[in-house]
């Protein structure tokens, strides 16, 4: 698995830990450095490696590669805020700061235009979501164009999860 960072190590660790536990299947973590070389000689490569280390810690294994995608999911609504864009700007970077996301990209297009893309790990295991807000402000109204896209059941738990902290606020939902 190509992790991105530490903490989608810890993931994949955790999954492996628990099917070992459960007894699923023979799953394990080899503790190794796993190298994906696509070389004219590689046999150069292998001589060059097997000088470094401690005799017979080299194996080598043929692999067929498959990208393993699982079905993607999509959610989206419409949440109108009476409000600047401004104020949504911050009030959204707030709640998803309290969801422990990542804000991937914003974009400011206008004074009434912007987009921001935030990384959601849903609580409970359920996946990651990747979501796009887009703002517009017209006559003292900022409307958010929320799509939120991931696996399984991520995205509908992150839509109720959202929707329930935006009734807090004084809006207006479309899409529910």
């Amino acid at each position: 698995m190509d992790c991105a960072d530490d903490t989608e190590k810890k993931r994949v660790r955790y999954v492996i830990d628990k099917w070992e536990q459960e007894r699923k299947g023979k799953v394990s973590e080899v503790k190794a450095i796993v190298v994906k070389a696509d070389l004219d000689n590689i046999s150069d490569f292998l001589g060059e490696l097997h000088s470094k280390i401690s005799a017979g810690r080299v194996e080598t294994y043929k692999a067929e590669i498959e990208k393993v995608e699982p079905e993607k999911q999509t959610e989206s609504f419409k949440v109108t805020f009476k409000d600047t864009i401004k104020s949504v700007e911050k009030l959204i970077s707030f709640i998803f700061s309290k969801k422990n996301s990542t804000l991937r990209e914003h974009r400011y297009l206008s004074d009434s235009f912007s987009e921001m893309e935030y990384r959601v790990y849903t609580r409970k295991g359920k996946g990651g979501v990747g979501v796009k807000v887009v703002l517009r402000e017209e006559g003292g109204e900022t409307t958010a164009d929320i799509r939120l896209e991931g696996i399984e059941k991520a995205p509908k738990a992150l839509k109720e999860d959202l929707m329930g902290d935006f009734s807090y606020f004084n809006v207006k939902f479309e899409g529910e």
